[in-house]
């Protein structure tokens, strides 16, 4: 039978104990005086308070509580919740830990009693199958309830050197993102140091690969609602615009030198067809606008495609409109499952900022002239929208 560790259980006259909460001499006294039982199935627990793990109460796990307990109680874990539960207490926020709510079988680490709608607040130390997330957060929201999910502070070598840089955000780290007014961010903490570190104001370069913002603030420092992260101001901007065309210059290195396609490549292709040094590239290819991150490669390779594309069919910029975007996709013919919508987003808003900073153009697009500093201006503008 497996052993789950939970941080409360009730007496039988239905007081509910938090033995983390107490002395481990009291606790001594507890234990040969009173009987537990799980709040959820009333089966009896166990109170254990070595001098080791943060006194807690061990469950064999049975069919009425397999649902709603999903994930191994780590000793991260059960601080992280606990060190939440106390801040909503500080905060004098009607907290339940580890409630059980019978109508979705599902037991939140924290449940928070706030108006218009409760929250239901999930420390994340371990990884579960996304569909899994997605299904929760799918129950909770039909049910008027806020999720908000808070991973486990991944090591610090994952983190960018400074406040601004590049970082990794796997598709299952992605389904962490918490909607504000400010845009998506990612909630962290970490229970040894009780930080909390928000990654903030996402820009793609490619894959898995983003600039972010990273900020720290202490459990003592923090509020609720939540520490709102402000949106990049115009020189952290040029801060992100800065880095990302380095990573662009160094993606067009890669594809120029290490290509392992070699001539099938379609950039050097084009860029043979062209005459143009990959490094004599316009700026305005390889730039990152709205919704770019629907594809999974730099933008300069699909960028490039594009232009060309229109290069094909004999039309300038100015002549180009959302059709040429949709049969553009069609003819590149790598879609990946997610929906078409979403990438003819992502051209069409390429496009469209081409339009609005446009100098003048002729059928040979590469050559158009651009407004480098309106094109920044814009991006920027875009950047904050997102």
């Amino acid at each position: 039978m497996e052993v789950i560790l939970i941080l409360s259980a009730v007496t039988a006259n239905g007081e509910i104990i938090i033995p983390a909460q107490y002395p481990r001499i009291f606790l001594d006294k507890l234990k040969t005086s009173k009987k537990f039982s799980c709040i959820q199935c009333n089966e009896q627990v166990i109170l254990k308070n070595g001098l080791i793990k943060i006194p807690h109460f061990a469950h064999i796990r049975n069919i009425s509580c397999t649902t709603a307990f999903s994930e191994g109680e780590s000793e991260d874990h059960l601080n992280g919740k606990l060190h939440l539960y106390e801040f909503f207490q500080k905060h004098s926020s009607p907290v339940q830990l580890e409630a059980y709510l019978p109508s979705l079988h599902q037991r939140p680490d924290l449940y928070v009693q706030s108006e218009p709608y409760p929250f239901a607040i999930e420390f994340q130390c371990s990884q579960i199958p996304i569909n899994a997330i997605q299904q929760r957060t799918e129950g909770y929201i039909a049910k008027q309830i806020i999720p908000i999910w808070i991973l486990r502070t991944p090591t610090m070598s994952e983190f960018p050197l400074q406040e601004i840089g590049t970082m990794q955000l796997s598709a299952y780290r992605q389904q962490f993102f918490y909607s504000t007014p400010n845009g998506k961010i990612i909630i962290t903490y970490c229970p040894q140091s009780k930080n909390f570190h928000y990654i903030s104001n996402l820009m793609h370069i490619k894959a898995n690969n983003y600039i972010v913002k990273v900020k720290k603030l202490s459990l003592e420092k923090q509020s609720w609602p939540f520490a709102i992260i402000k949106r990049n101001s115009w020189e952290e901007f040029q801060k992100y615009f800065n880095v990302y065309m380095h990573h662009r210059s160094k993606q067009i290195d890669n594809l120029f030198f290490f290509n392992r396609k070699g001539i099938q490549s379609p950039f050097l292709q084009i860029c043979y067809r062209w005459r143009i040094h990959p490094k004599n590239l316009p700026m305005f290819i390889g730039i990152p606008t709205k919704h770019a991150s629907i594809f999974s490669e730099h933008a300069v390779e699909w960028q490039i495609q594009f232009i060309d594309y229109l290069y094909k069919l004999d039309l300038s910029l100015q002549q180009a409109d959302t059709r040429h975007c949709e049969s553009f996709l069609f003819y590149r013919n790598k879609l990946t499952s997610k929906p078409l919508a979403q990438h003819i987003k992502a051209v069409e808003s390429y496009l469209y900022l081409l339009q609005r900073c446009l100098i003048s153009s002729d059928n040979v697009i590469y050559t158009s002239k651009i407004n480098y500093s309106s094109m920044t201006q814009l991006l920027y503008s875009e950047f904050l929208a997102n």
